[in-house]
């Protein structure tokens, strides 16, 4: 039992289990305790908070619940998967990072890309891997449909 108010470290004693686990198959793997997500800090592009719950009549933010995460890209920028499930992460980083369990209600949170192309690749590929499907909802504006989060 700790007496003190030091919290005690389980990381590098549930890591060393793991490998031992292992035991012979650990030398063909890689382990890398509480590895570093970014190199710089993580931050959203736009959050826009819609605290009053006001239905937008405006087509961008039609989609808009209470906690609206945005990724922009620049004109030179093209949209692609990567910028998808990093968007994604922060979302739910968003969501999670709070004070109080359940904070932020999942469905109280949508995800929507700004671009300058029709990132036709992206698509594609959330269509075959996630089985998403791509509704148009005015002239440059698509929604995907098939996950949780409104997107």
């Amino acid at each position: 039992m700790n007496t003190n108010d030091e919290k005690i470290q389980w990381h590098p004693a549930f890591d060393a289990a793991l490998q031992i686990e292992f035991g012979d198959e650990a030398k063909y793997l890689e382990f890398d305790p509480e590895h570093l997500i970014s190199k710089k800090p993580m931050q959203i592009d736009v959050l826009v908070k819609n605290e009053k719950h006001v239905k937008l009549r405006k087509n961008i933010g039609r989609i808009f619940r209470q906690y609206n995460i945005i990724e922009y890209k620049s004109p030179e920028d093209d949209l692609d998967i990567d910028d998808f499930y990093k968007t994604y992460a922060y979302a739910c980083l968003y969501k999670s990072d709070t004070e109080t369990v359940d904070l932020i209600p999942a469905d109280e949170l949508t995800i929507t890309f700004v671009c300058y192309h029709y990132p036709r690749n992206m698509l594609r590929k959330l269509e075959q891997d996630r089985k998403f499907s791509v509704e148009q909802q005015d002239s440059g504006i698509y929604y995907l449909i098939g996950d949780a989060i409104p997107i």
